[in-house]
């Protein structure tokens, strides 16, 4: 019997024989927060953090997700958000992501930063308009579902059904063309190289899935459609807890020096900031801003320079 075919309902099958462009909403992340969210995490297993503006928060089904928000699964966690038009999104252990922007009203959209980790996007209707960036391509999922892993400077994406369109990063400043990555086909980079097509995943990519991926993402969204739960507050971030984030891209750190900028009066985080500059040099007037200050001209000694000499008297006078 031959094998089922890649993209039969939302199942996991496998056929076997500008840079940074959000980079201007980033440095805006709550510009849209006026409107009804309807990003919601309905599942959760095990413990997640929220990062929302300088606070941890530990996450929790029903939380609401908002523009600039973090999310970090832990190692043996597993989180799932939904939208509207039935999108689901999961996310994997070990997931880091920033949400720049998230859907509003009746849309299915979001632009979100993956620094590492694995996501299914599933769902996925004509029309929504999604786009994850990561630090080896950008993936905007036009239909269907597709799975994301990002982490060790490679990434991969597998097209479960439908069609995504990716974009690598700039060659010596010249940008390829971007892809059209039609369903069952597999894409891999490595940083700095290349990318490449195949005509499916390999099963080294297919083993290392959360087996949450390989079925249908349940949808719970209807549970908290009159229900918004607050997230439980921890305390303010240490240096430590977003270390990565302020060593990230250019493209996705520099907007978040305004973002965590009141934290630099805690001595620690300072401590943090100034031990390593070189990874973040942005910081530098707002940790030594008299450096940056107008120098005043410097007093002339008993001014002289601002006098005239007196005229020399002629020889042999007296």
């Amino acid at each position: 019997m031959a094998p089922s075919p890649v993209g039969e309902g939302n199942r996991l099958r496998v056929v076997l024989p500008k840079r940074w462009a959000f980079a201007l909403l980033l440095a805006c992340p709550l510009a849209a927060a006026a409107a009804d969210p309807v990003a919601t995490v309905t599942l959760l297993e095990g413990p997640a953090a929220l990062v929302r503006g300088v606070t941890r928060y530990a996450l929790a089904e029903g939380v609401r997700l908002q523009p600039g928000d973090i999310i970090e699964v832990s190692d043996k966690g597993l989180a799932q958000i939904e939208f509207a038009n039935g999108v689901a999104l999961a996310l994997s252990a070990r997931t880091r992501m920033l949400a720049v922007s998230t859907s509003r009203g009746k849309s299915a959209a979001g632009d979100y930063y993956v620094m590492q980790g694995a996501l299914k996007l599933s769902g996925v209707k004509q029309g929504a308009s999604f786009r994850f960036v990561t630090p080896v391509f950008t993936l905007q999922p036009a239909e269907g579902a597709a799975v994301l892993v990002v982490g060790s400077g490679e990434g991969s994406v597998f097209v479960e059904g439908g069609e995504a369109r990716l974009i690598e990063p700039p060659a010596k400043g010249v940008a390829p063309a971007p892809l059209r990555l039609k369903s069952g086909e597999f894409f891999t980079r490595k940083a700095d190289r290349k990318g490449a097509v195949a005509p499916r995943p390999s099963q080294a990519f297919i083993g290392a899935l959360p087996k949450v991926f390989l079925d249908p993402l349940p949808s719970r969204v209807a549970r908290f459609k009159e229900r918004e739960v607050q997230p439980r507050r921890v305390e303010d971030v240490s240096y430590a807890e977003v270390e990565a984030w302020l060593k990230a891209p250019p493209d996705i750190r520099r907007p978040l020096l305004a973002r965590f900028q009141p934290r630099v009066s805690d001595p620690a985080f300072r401590s943090g900031l100034v031990a390593n500059l070189r990874f973040h040099p942005e910081w530098d007037p707002i940790l030594f801003p008299d450096k940056y200050k107008p120098k005043e001209p410097e007093a002339d000694a008993a001014g002289a320079a601002r006098s005239d000499p007196a005229p020399a008297k002629p020889a042999g006078k007296q």
